[in-house]
């Protein structure tokens, strides 16, 4: 393929239809926590109920009602175990590491990608794990950390059934869970070998930031999770998707940020962007990764609104493009044959 085919490829937007309900959800959902937060003077701990918020329909596909809720249940049970974890293994990297590697590697035994809603709800759960792991500060505060997760989910709950009530539609065919988890206890040598390369790129990840003091660390690291897959080609467009994308994404957020300093105008600017959020990532990876971006960081800006204050955004793009550096050197982990066969 010639460089023009390829920048195509990388910047090329699916002509997919909308999926107006979950983009209902995901407004809804990620506004409410935020509103409620500001009105009790909780708005740092009210982010993760709008994190929650946001996440959860996006690990939501058209099937029955009862699936569809059983499915955003379990994922809202794997994440608040993923940050349980994550905040008791806080500086006892003797318990973490395993326990991560461990999750990883049943994530890549899923075949990245091809595990529909269990994969992403490991996936979820293990940012989670990081996230709570990184942040020593989260243990005193779990309580309304958990209490704010909860509301998100309900939002999340009580928005998808009353629209699917409204709007009636003949559910699609899925996956359901237990077959997924049957495919995922597998004996195939080759997902077992890139399921091992999988957890060994971020247990290099981990000595990488631990080792250059990188700031939240653990978003590079994510950043990793996310990008690789089994194939070469599409775990480096990804990677450069990702990193355009984020780039984009923090242009946006700090003009928003840098000139929005109510904490009412900004939840309402939050609103638009999490609407859009599940038509950008079902259209293209970097449009996606860009939307993310803006969204993450108002969300974790919010607090600091009033100051006006850069730095968030800055060190998301560094961890990103750290992040993305970090998956090249995953992926020749999982595809060492690239090497070799480079050599001969």
């Amino acid at each position: 393929m010639s460089l023009r085919e390829h920048v195509d490829e990388v910047l090329r937007i699916n002509p997919m239809p909308s999926p107006w309900p979950r983009m209902f959800v995901c407004a809804f959902s990620t506004t409410i926590p935020l509103v409620i937060g500001l009105f009790m003077g909780q708005l740092p701990v009210a982010i993760f109920g709008s994190l929650m918020g946001f996440l959860l329909p996006l690990n939501d596909h058209l099937g029955t009602l009862g699936h569809r809720l059983w499915t955003i249940t379990l994922t809202f049970l794997m994440m608040a175990a993923g940050l349980s974890l994550g905040i008791l293994t806080h500086q006892h990297n003797a318990l973490f590491i395993p326990i991560l590697l461990g999750l990883v590697y049943w994530l890549g035994l899923m075949g990245g990608g091809k595990g529909a809603e269990l994969e992403r709800a490991l996936l979820f759960s293990i940012f989670q794990v990081l996230a709570g792991a990184y942040s020593g500060a989260l243990e005193h505060y779990f309580v309304p950390i958990v209490s704010y997760a909860f509301l998100g989910y309900l939002c999340v709950v009580v928005t998808l059934a009353t629209l699917v009530f409204l709007r009636r539609h003949n559910p699609n065919p899925f996956t359901r869970l237990r077959t997924t988890l049957k495919e995922s206890i597998t004996t195939e040598k080759s997902r077992h070998l890139y399921a091992a390369g999988y957890a060994l790129a971020i247990l290099f990840s981990l000595i990488a930031v631990d080792i250059l003091k990188v700031d939240h660390g653990y978003w590079a690291v994510g950043t990793v999770l996310i990008i690789m897959r089994p194939e070469i080609k599409q775990s480096v467009y990804r990677s450069i998707q990702r990193f355009f994308g984020t780039l984009v994404g923090v242009i946006v957020a700090d003009l928003i940020i840098y000139s929005v300093h109510s904490p009412w105008l900004a939840i309402v600017i939050l609103g638009l962007v999490s609407f859009w959020g599940p038509w950008s990532i079902i259209r293209s990876y970097w449009l996606g990764s860009a939307v993310m971006a803006v969204m993450l960081l108002i969300i974790l800006d919010m607090p600091n609104l009033q100051r006006g204050d850069l730095h968030t955004p800055t060190v998301r793009l560094t961890a990103t493009g750290i992040g993305c550096l970090l998956a090249l050197v995953g992926i020749l982990l999982v595809n060492p044959q690239v090497l070799f066969r480079r050599r001969s």
